[in-house]
């Protein structure tokens, strides 16, 4: 086993190292593996000047605006991961989920007068699918059945950051589920990107 390192400036380095590869090959008979090229860096020019610096008035914003006015969120979508080392059952991921929602659905997302009902599935694989829907959102639940639980939280009104945190706090307490992954999107249509509390039709991006 030879290895072999190679530093150079040639702009056409890799055509020349295929050339070099094949020769060695050809006249050794040694099979020759290239495992690594580092390169692909911009050359440093002194005391560069553009030609014409560009502005963001330079740029078409026909299509973009255009896609800024389509869109209409509607609403806030969480997806937070929480692993653990510790045991799991289907009755605790149920009852972590009954906790969660009772202390801070309801008085947060002010569904006083609305009963929740929680379904459970735990027909296929070793865990379980927690689902709880209301007229003002949703929240499903996933237990692999080991160490793993995926929450995923919707709602069109009342839900942010802070509560989403409080609800997930809740959700963990007297566990030792932590946090892995924790993501948050808009949803709505016409190609969302914006939160519904930062987004106003009537005023123009200060892009535009």
């Amino acid at each position: 086993d030879f290895k072999l390192l190679l530093v150079s400036e040639h702009d056409d380095i890799v055509n020349e190292l295929k050339v070099v590869t094949k020769f060695v090959e050809r006249t050794t008979g040694l099979e020759s593996e290239v495992r690594l090229i580092n390169g692909g860096l911009w050359k440093k020019q002194e005391n560069f000047r553009a030609s014409h610096p560009y502005s963001p008035d330079d740029y078409d914003k026909t299509s973009p605006l255009e896609q800024w006015k389509s869109q209409h969120p509607l609403g806030l979508q969480t997806i937070t991961q929480m692993e653990t080392k510790g045991p799991l059952s289907k009755e605790w991921v149920r009852n972590l989920l009954v906790n969660a929602m009772t202390s801070l659905s309801v008085s947060s997302l002010d569904l006083i007068d609305e009963e929740i009902q929680i379904q459970e599935y735990d027909d296929l694989g070793d865990g379980c699918v927690l689902m709880a829907t209301w007229s003002e959102g949703s929240v499903f639940v996933l237990w692999d059945g080991r160490g793993h639980v995926d929450i995923n939280l919707f709602a069109y009104e009342g839900l942010d950051s802070l509560k989403v945190k409080h609800f997930n706090n809740l959700f963990q307490r007297r566990t030792a589920l932590s946090t892995v992954l924790y993501d948050e999107h808009p949803r709505g249509f016409g190609r969302v990107v914006s939160y519904k509390h930062d987004f106003d039709p009537d005023i123009e991006p200060h892009w535009a």
